[in-house]
This record gives C-alpha cells, structure tokens and sequence, in this order.
C-alpha cells in the first residue's frame, strides 16, 4: 500500500462571485422506505469503506463512504451523470484551500434496498490515487435522520430509520457535535488533555493530529514530549485542490489514545496542517453505531475488552505531487531512504528503469510489499541520486 494520504473534501457554504447560482446544503433527497432496517454488503479495503450502488439503468456504481464529506461527490468524466444541474458552490478542502464547484443532482441510486431520489453531489476533478471508485457517500445520508451500524468483521452495514432500533446494545459511547455538517468527536491523545477530531472514514490513518493542537499540549505537559520519536519537515495531506503547506511534521508514539472510556494502546501517528483526524482504521477494531437523533457514536470492540493494541507502522515516507510530478513530500529522518541521501523536494524520475512521467503514473505503479526497489530521483538543484527502496 503506497503511503499517501488522500484527504476528503469538507464542503463549506459561502458567498459566491456575483451572478452565480447558489446552491445551499440540504438533506431533502427522498427514500424509498420508511419503517425499515436493512442490512447493506460492504467491502473494506485499505481502510476504506465501499458500497456497491445500483443504478435506475441496472449498472452498477462503488461509491466509497466518506464521513469526513458532507455530502455527496462526483468526478468530471466519471460514470456517474453529471448533467442534471443544480448551480454552485464554495468547495474548501482539508488543507484549507477552496475553490467554487458545480452542483448536481444524481440519477436514482439503490443501497441494498433502498432507493435513494434527488441526491446532491459536487463534481470536482478526480484527485490523484481515486480512480477505484466512482464517487462519494457523504454524512448526509446519517445527516437525513438514519442511523447506522459499520461491521467490518461481518462486511456489512445496517440501515435504520427506527429511532430505538439500537438501544441496548453495548459498547464505549462519544458525543459528536456538527461542524461544516460533518461529525467532530473529543478524543484523549494525552493524559488529561483532549482534543477535537473530525470523525472520517475517508481518511485511512487511525488518528493524525493537527500541528497547532499539539503545540498547545507540548506546552502544557512534559508528558507529551516523552511521546515523541522524532520530527521532520514536510508535508503530506493530499486535499482536492492541492498538498498542504511544508512544516514540521511530528512523529508520534501514543502511549494510548481514549475514545470516551476505550483505550487504543501504542498508537503511532504523525502532525498535519489539516484539522485532527479519527480514521477509518478505528473500524478495524470493533464496530461502530452513528446515532444522528442523540448525536452519539458508539464503538463495539471486536475483543470485548476496554482496551486493545494497535502497534501500528509508523510513516517513513510520504508523496506528494508538486507540478504534476511525484515528489518526496515527507521522510523520516531514521528511515534507510534517508541515510541514502533521499530528501524532502526530490522528484521521482525512474522506478526499475520505468520512467514515472507524473503523480498518478507513480500512484498507480504496483508496488509489492518487500520487494526492493531503485528510485532515480533529481533534487531541486538538478542532481540526480540512486535509491534502494524496500516496499514495507
């Protein structure tokens, strides 16, 4: 798995350039049921969430779930219609950069059982590294009032509009509260501080936290530099309008990471520019009920404990495209790349002898975990390097 963060899309409502249809959020998409549970087939892959959507014509569509989005999204010269228009919006991406973005309204979909009516999209230019699937799932269909339950382990979600379909069922319960329509929950990545962090199963990483947040906890306690491994700059979140600006990034080694009363022990994790993250990599752990009506989240264990290791590999390199090109964005300092001579700003000319004339080439090049190999890269200053690289 290339180590690349994709991040989603938060869109946010503003004033638009003078003459410009104003499109504003809305959950008035119709469905089919009323009264109804239904249990929905999921694939879980490199920590993303798909569901397969059938069509009105009978085809089939893999839109990907992505809390972390507020509503639906849609690529110009995909396969779903983006004909139907509805007017614009002021799009602004995880790394804060925006841009104003066309509205449409899809044709009819079916989840399951479940046809879904008159449901909006933006419709960006496909980010790098999304070709697999054909758009998003926004929280806005947990945002209409359905509550549901996320089952990796059984590859299924349930869909309910029964308000008391999940009452007594067990497990470790947070708050979320609604930013930009998008759920935001209190994690404790230390002993005694607790930080704001958008749940979103778009972003892959168990937890990553925004620079300025960790900066106000190092302040605080001696607790957090003990966690620590090291510190580098560079950048690595990937928004739909570009790379977040180079800055320290911080190395991480949590101790253990609190959701209300669950423990995650021996997380590693890094800083970003964008806001603090939970992931979907929480879902390789137990299962999880979104309640909207009582805006709570509630994590089920798979082990049955209060706690569970997580061990995770921490980053040693991240790409990000700079002009077109795939560029080192971030390496650590203690990885191998990095005593070769591998820096921050080197462009990736050649793997193997196969020239990588841009970013997506580079995304789509099929790496093998624990094949080794050679990068001809060029600095900023034209000087080309050779390096071994084993894919961990």
């Amino acid at each position: 798995m290339k180590r690349i963060y994709l991040v989603s899309v938060l869109v946010l409502l503003g004033c638009l350039t003078a003459g410009a249809q104003l499109q504003r959020y809305s959950v008035n998409f119709e469905l089919s049921e009323r009264n109804f549970v239904d249990t929905i087939p999921i694939r879980f892959e490199n920590d993303q969430i798909y569901i397969e959507a059938m069509t009105d014509d009978g085809e089939l569509r893999l839109l990907n779930f992505d809390t972390g989005s507020s509503q639906g999204m849609v690529y110009y010269g995909g396969r779903m219609s983006t004909d139907d228009e509805l007017g614009n919006i002021v799009s602004r991406d995880a790394n804060g950069r925006k841009d104003t973005v066309k509205v449409v309204r899809l044709p009819e979909f079916r989840l399951g059982k479940l046809w879904v009516s008159n449901y909006v999209a933006t419709v960006i230019v496909r980010p790098h590294g999304r070709r697999r699937f054909d758009g998003i799932l926004g929280f806005d269909l947990v945002n209409k009032g359905l509550q549901c339950k996320i089952d990796v382990k059984k590859g299924h979600m349930i869909l309910t509009d029964r308000k008391n379909f999940f009452d007594g069922e067990g497990g470790f319960e947070v708050k979320y509260k609604l930013r930009w329509f998008v759920p935001h929950v209190w994690v404790s990545p230390f002993i005694r501080h607790v930080d704001e962090a958008l749940f979103d199963t778009g972003s892959p990483p168990l937890y990553s936290m925004n620079k300025q947040s960790f900066n106000r906890h190092a302040y605080k306690s001696k607790n957090v530099e003990n966690q620590v491994e090291s510190r580098s700059r560079g950048h690595l979140a990937i928004g739909n309008y570009g790379a977040e600006t180079v800055d320290e990034v911080v190395f991480l080694n949590l101790d253990r990471l609190k959701w209300g009363d669950f423990s995650f022990q021996h997380v590693s994790s890094l800083t970003t520019q964008g806001g603090s993250r939970v992931g979907a990599a929480l879902l390789n752990y137990g299962s999880l009920i979104i309640n909207p009506l009582r805006k709570r989240m509630t994590f089920q264990p798979y082990n049955g404990s209060d706690t569970c290791e997580v061990q995770n590999r921490q980053f040693n390199m991240a790409f990000v495209p700079v002009e077109g090109r795939a560029a080192v964005g971030l390496i650590r300092e203690t990885c191998d790349e990095y005593e070769q001579g591998l820096r921050q700003g080197d462009v990736i000319e050649s793997i193997n002898g196969e020239e990588i004339a841009d970013f997506q080439q580079f995304v789509n090049y099929r790496f093998v975990k624990g094949e080794t190999y050679t990068l001809v890269v060029v600095n900023p200053r034209g000087a080309r390097k050779e390096i071994k690289s084993v894919r961990r």
